[in-house]
């Protein structure tokens, strides 16, 4: 899996694949094994190269902290567009995106079908958070593979709510 993310307001990318009873990871252009423990919630251990980390971890709403060897690093969602994608939007190994809802809600409207053909910016659904409804809209054309709600589902900003094949 690839991930993007804001290191200390950088935009960074990573690679991540689990193997057997390791990861193998790529980082600016470098590729690395490691043997990744977690300890308790807070705290996992990490072996790199023979060398090992403890590193500690809290979150808030929107960003996550690390404390590796004394030095604290930030670590955030991109909160714009990058490469074509929205936030809160995910690609799976397969190539395929998951549309989430930017936040907690309840769908009220689901304005695909299966099998369909969308455009950029088509609204797939509409899920009403905080009183306001907010429509989900295609970040690519594409063709919808699944749909995971259906109108008065409650969701979580982590909970896939559209499967796109962009074409």
């Amino acid at each position: 899996m690839e991930f993007e993310f804001l290191l200390n307001d950088v935009l960074q990318q990573i690679s991540l694949e689990k193997k057997e009873d390791f990861y193998v990871f790529s980082y600016g252009g470098k590729t690395y094994e490691a043997d990744i423990q977690q300890i308790s919630p807070h705290q996992i251990s990490v072996l790199i190269d023979d060398v090992s980390f403890r590193i500690y971890t809290a979150k808030d709403k929107d960003s996550r902290y690390f404390l590796i060897d004394g030095l604290q690093f930030v670590v955030k969602e991109p909160t714009e567009q990058v490469e074509g994608f929205r936030k809160g939007e995910e690609i799976t190994s397969e190539g395929t995106l998951l549309v989430k809802a930017p936040m907690p809600g309840k769908v009220i409207k689901v304005c695909v079908s299966e099998k369909a053909e969308v455009r950029k910016n088509q609204t797939l659904a509409i899920v009403e958070a905080m009183k306001m409804e907010n429509e989900i809209k295609a970040s690519v054309d594409g063709t919808i593979k699944k749909i995971h709600v259906s109108a008065g589902d409650l969701v979580d900003s982590e909970m896939p709510l559209i499967e796109l094949e962009p074409s």
